[in-house]
């Protein structure tokens, strides 16, 4: 009997180390895979930095074209007002005094360059 009981023994004890032997082969490969992903993720995220700033530097061209573009349209603005002034003059319309009330039409209350006449024009 005893005999009988160290055979069970042994056979469950190799048992035990094929499973143990077969779960380090599992536990190796999932390893391997995780250490790939991590390389992966690595070069994701030097890509995203990458991109980052690349889109800063787009973003920073873009402001100063912005900028440019508004500082054009500003001194253009002052020519054209310029323009207007020397067109009232020349053609001898009187400039309306801007009211209180009156604001054009404007959302920041600039009165308007532009008037209206009543009663004047074909019917």
């Amino acid at each position: 009997m005893a005999v009988f009981m160290a055979y069970i023994s042994d056979i469950l004890l190799g048992a035990g180390a094929l499973a143990a032997a077969f779960y380090c082969v599992v536990l190796s490969r999932k390893l391997n895979k995780f250490s790939g992903l991590d390389q992966e993720l690595g070069g994701a995220i030097a890509l995203l930095s990458q991109q980052v700033d690349e889109m800063t530097e787009v973003l920073k061209s873009a402001q100063e074209a912005a900028d440019g573009a508004r500082s054009e349209l500003s001194q253009m603005t002052e020519r054209a007002e310029v323009v207007a002034a020397q067109l009232q003059q020349a053609s001898n319309i009187p400039t309306p005094a801007p009211s209180a009330s009156d604001t054009g039409g404007l959302k920041d209350g600039a009165p308007s360059l532009f008037m209206r006449h009543s009663g004047t024009g074909a019917q």
